[in-house]
């Protein structure tokens, strides 16, 4: 399933768990250089894996936003 949506990240709640990078690695990544977690930049989101990712984030940060 896509979406024409991003998944995006509010970095002032995430506590960098890292469970999004384990559900879904194809669209989270933690950048050492800068230290926080990053989407990437996709053309298309699998749109399952980014729910997974929201329904296991412990801090309910990760949320839909329209391109």
């Amino acid at each position: 399933m896509t979406t024409p949506k991003r998944p995006t990240v509010d970095l002032s709640s995430c506590s960098k768990c890292g469970g999004c990078i384990e559900v879904a690695p194809e669209i989270f990544r933690f950048s050492e250089s800068v230290g926080y977690l990053e989407v990437c930049d996709l053309d298309y989101y699998d749109a399952d894996k980014v729910e997974e990712a929201m329904k296991f984030c412990p801090e309910n940060c990760i949320y839909w936003e329209e391109e």
